[in-house]
């Protein structure tokens, strides 16, 4: 079987509703993922979970439903689809407690390990999107355009410098047409994501006492390291001294940027990229869809379909980041903007060392509030830790860090199923400590100013970005389009950001995995839901 191949044969085929059809049904779709390339493991978990469902069409459809499965490829992204005629039966009554109804949810449907459930047209159907396997891995890209733009730019810069002049000409113009196409999606997609995200929660009053404290949790959290590694690392990168940055004036202005959150109207925003007034309009608008619930479905539906696009539009630029990276690269190599990179490195080996040092005091904190051995807990940790470092992947390390998490470390399955989900998908502190440091070393290689005021808008930005996210890839890309703008940070700086991040990224998703079983040991515990002889347990 080729795992190289980018398409997915279309089938379709109709299949009667009962037990012999839903175990079809089960063979079709396994067949499919496999064909598409989807690991072994999720193969497994999708298949068990559109059982279950399926499980419970049957027994709440009527009599002598026929079921109909199709898949293929739809501009280059595949797709597997399972409908069914009847009234509307919602994945969500499959569940008694909160973990089905998180696997049944949206939260990992972006990244093709989740089903997404619709009803229109007296149809209900389940969808799967998973991601298309790819001849060079992403890291691989990147590498080889990093390496093409410093040899094209050393090779021209042999040449007589008419030619120079000549490749100047055409490269600075298609990194700004490059650029105008980022910043036209980065806004949307932004509110969009933080938007469906908090929809997505379901009803506000499924969450309870182990939601609540749990996303508070995450959110302080996130906002807690993000701020600590500034305060420990913000002197080295030289920001301004003196009055404007410690006397009243700093207390102005950061009095200025906390109200200037609120945004004086909806549009102004999206036309000055301005990310905090983006993320605070996201989570009002998704606050008040979450509160009224099935009054406004309307509405909800409409965002989930443009979130959808917008989405979908993200992973076809993803396929031209090395693209991207190659031609902001050689814009800043034909602008001799690339003599001094001190500050850039700086930023990014500082950014690795935050990111590899804080799991250990996460797991070192852990360990203390719960009297149980440091070595111990690291050993437990430890696997999850490696997948996820030498893959720079949460989807791979998911499969681990469920089993981690209720076998090892003695959680709850309640928590585990509602938590690790949601938690790969918004507890990222590594992605915030990274984007910080980044951010950091890229202000001092453009000399950009770095009064409190700065320093303060980008923990807030670094961290509201790592929650909003999206798992799609090409993300991160965004999100430094959106944090360089917000920080004063010329657009030229993204090239370099991107750049930095290929070896950033393997230390971001390994700290905020980490980082997300060590806390999850403590809200269990908070919670009476963590099993300590399991926990103690070698």
């Amino acid at each position: 079987m080729n795992k190289d191949k980018l398409t997915l044969p279309k089938q379709r085929k109709e299949v009667l509703l009962d037990g012999a059809g839903i175990d079809t049904l089960s063979q079709l779709l396994a067949g499919a993922l496999e064909q598409g390339g989807v690991n072994r493991k999720d193969i497994i978990r999708l298949r068990l979970a559109v059982e279950e469902i399926l499980g419970l069409w049957q027994s709440k459809g009527e009599k002598e439903t026929v079921c109909t499965f199709r898949c293929g490829t739809r501009l280059g992204r595949m797709y597997l689809e399972i409908t069914a005629p009847g009234r509307r039966i919602t994945p969500d009554e499959v569940a008694t407690d909160m973990a089905g109804q998180m696997l049944c949810s949206n939260l990992l449907a972006q990244a093709g390990l989740s089903p997404v459930y619709s009803y229109q047209d007296g149809i209900n159907r389940l969808a799967l999107y998973p991601s298309n396997p790819q001849k060079l891995s992403p890291l691989l890209q990147l590498l080889l355009a990093i390496l093409s733009a410093v040899v094209v730019g050393t090779v021209l810069f042999s040449l007589p410098a008419c030619v120079g002049e000549v490749a100047t000409g055409v490269v600075n113009p298609l990194f700004s047409a490059l650029m105008g196409i980022l910043q036209t999606v980065a806004s949307p997609m932004i509110f969009l994501s933080v938007c469906w995200g908090i929809i997505n929660i379901g009803d506000i009053h499924i969450l309870g006492r182990i939601g609540k404290l749990v996303l508070l949790r995450f959110l302080g959290a996130i906002f807690l390291l993000t701020t600590v590694t500034a305060a420990c690392f913000v002197w080295m990168f030289q920001p301004e001294n003196g009055a404007a940055s410690m006397g009243q004036n700093a207390v102005a202005q950061i009095y200025s940027m906390i109200l200037g959150i609120i945004p004086t109207n909806v549009i102004t925003p999206f036309l000055e990229g301005n990310s905090l007034q983006i993320i605070f309009m996201a989570i009002c608008v998704g606050l008040v869809l979450l509160v009224l619930g099935e009054k406004s479905s309307v509405l909800r539906a409409l965002l989930e379909q443009a979130n959808s696009a917008v989405q979908f539009m993200m992973e076809i630029m993803s396929r031209y980041i090395a693209l991207f990276v190659f031609i902001s690269l050689l814009s800043l190599m034909l602008s001799d903007a690339l003599s001094n990179l001190g500050g850039v490195l700086k930023g990014l080996l500082l950014g690795m060392a935050a990111c590899a040092a804080w799991p250990l005091l996460y797991a070192l904190w852990a360990s203390v509030r719960l009297k149980v051995s440091f070595p111990m807990v690291l050993r437990k940790l430890l696997p999850t830790y490696l997948i996820a470092l030498s893959t720079a992947s949460s989807s791979a390390a998911l499969s681990s860090n469920l089993e981690t998490c209720e076998r090892r470390l003695g959680i709850s399955g309640r928590i585990v199923h509602f938590a690790v989900p949601l938690g790969q998908v918004m507890f990222k502190t590594g992605a915030a400590v990274g984007f910080l440091m980044l951010a950091l070393g890229l202000a001092e290689f453009y000399g950009v100013a770095m009064p409190l005021s700065w320093v303060i808008t980008g923990v807030l930005t670094a961290g509201l970005l790592a929650i909003a996210a999206p798992p799609v890839p090409g993300g991160s890309l965004t999100c430094y389009t959106v944090l360089l703008t917000q920080l004063g940070i010329p657009d030229g700086a993204i090239g370099l950001a991107v750049a930095g991040n290929v070896l950033l990224d393997f230390f971001m998703t390994s700290c905020g995995i980490s980082c997300l079983q060590s806390e999850l040991m403590l809200s269990a515990n908070k919670l009476g839901m963590l099993n300590r002889e399991q926990l103690e347990q070698e």
